[in-house]
């Protein structure tokens, strides 16, 4: 005789008078995973722990906006055809490392309808004037703030230096530009030299990767968010 034979899956539960098959109950809702990062989580939570996401409530309710302007990059009248495709790629590369993040991310002026005065702004330009630094931003630890610059100039200064190819070149820009949004989302300078919030970026290193962040500094910005966004209300 079988192992199928055996089994007799047919044969009713001798107290319930109930084959398996009505026993069995196959039309159970699936587990609840979150938007931001297909974790499993519980109906009763209220961020998801792995992420931040906002799991209660709408999270366009609590999404802030940042506007990444590079309109003040390109000057003079050369073919800047190589430089957008680099940025392009760039800001690819920062949306990706955002997508946990309750923000709206957006390289064009935010609607007014719809943001007001109430986004950040990135500035990535290009002056004539050294610097010693690629990037700088308002801070306020855990708060939101609204203003932050990328000098492309210096970085395309110390891209040349190091004989980095455009790949590189897209990794250094992107990680540039989400530690500067990053510090206007209230996060601090972080000691772990591959971190995108790492205090002086390394283009040895972060020419290499693009940018991510970890789920304590996801965290941290959607707190900062949702605080910001319940004193505008």
């Amino acid at each position: 005789m079988s192992l199928y034979d055996r089994l007799n899956l047919t044969k009713p539960n001798r107290k319930l008078q109930l084959p398996i098959w009505e026993r069995i109950n196959l039309d159970r809702p699936p587990k609840p995973r979150c938007q931001g990062c297909r974790s499993r989580i519980q109906t009763t939570w209220r961020i998801c722990p792995h992420c931040g996401w906002l799991i209660a409530g709408k999270n366009s309710e609590v999404r802030h906006c940042v506007w990444v302007d590079i309109s003040g990059m390109f000057v003079g009248t050369g073919d800047n055809s190589t430089m957008l495709e680099v940025m392009g790629d760039s800001l690819a590369k920062v949306f990706s490392a955002f997508r946990s993040i309750n923000v709206f991310l957006t390289s064009e002026p935010p609607d007014e309808r719809e943001w007001g005065q109430n986004f950040t702004q990135i500035y990535v330009l290009i002056e004539q004037e050294p610097v010693d630094y690629l990037g700088i931003a308002s801070f306020s630890y855990g708060k939101v703030t609204n203003v932050a610059a990328v000098r492309i100039d210096q970085i395309l200064r110390a891209s040349e230096q190091a004989s980095l190819n455009l790949a590189q070149l897209s990794n250094l820009i992107a990680n540039t530009i989400a530690h500067e949004i990053g510090h206007t989302l209230g996060l601090d300078h972080s000691e772990l030299p591959t971190d995108v919030m790492h205090d002086g970026l390394d283009h040895r290193i972060h020419s290499l990767m693009p940018p991510s962040f970890h789920a304590e500094q996801i965290i941290l910005m959607n707190n900062a968010i949702r605080k910001y966004k319940s004193l505008l209300t």
